[in-house]
């Protein structure tokens, strides 16, 4: 679990409230399972996607759609069109929104799904996000990657399931 009075601490308002409210989630399931206002082969699976980014489903590939991208895609997008001239000494992972919403179909597919299950692969430092973001689009804005002595390193995950 992620650390929620950390993240809260940090104002990360938006990671606290998923720590939170997944957690919710989990203890009324297993409350009402015991006290048998739900079954007992109730499932309640979370599926915890990081930074999902691809098409948008408005793009119709013909054109005739104009998309602006907002929230996360937003938040991404003006970062590679200028909108933030330094990496931060941060990690992140990203999913294309077509695999996250593959693994939001699974638990209703299958009656042995339950728990959590993460969405991403691994995280990346900000500058090695960027450097390759560069290589591969060479005319998004110039940057500066971090460069501190206290340089994070890449969250890590258990994949194990």
């Amino acid at each position: 679990w992620s650390d929620d009075e950390r993240q809260l601490a940090r104002k990360n308002f938006y990671g606290c409230l998923k720590t939170r409210q997944e957690r919710l989630c989990h203890e009324w399931t297993a409350s009402r399972k015991e006290t048998g206002e739900i079954p007992s082969d109730f499932r309640f699976a979370a599926i915890c996607p990081t930074m999902i980014i691809g098409p948008p489903i408005v793009d119709r590939g013909d054109g005739s759609a104009k998309y602006t991208p907002s929230g996360t895609m937003g938040s991404f997008y003006k970062w590679l069109t200028g909108g933030r001239p330094t990496a931060p000494n941060d990690s992140m992972s990203f999913i294309d929104v077509r695999d996250c919403a593959a693994m939001h179909v699974v638990p209703l597919e299958r009656d042995d799904v339950q728990g959590r299950y993460f969405s991403l692969v691994e995280s990346w430092h900000w500058n090695d996000i960027l450097t390759t973001l560069k290589e591969l689009y060479p005319k998004i804005p110039e940057f500066e990657l971090y460069d501190g002595e206290d340089k994070v390193t890449p969250t890590k995950f258990d994949l194990g399931r």
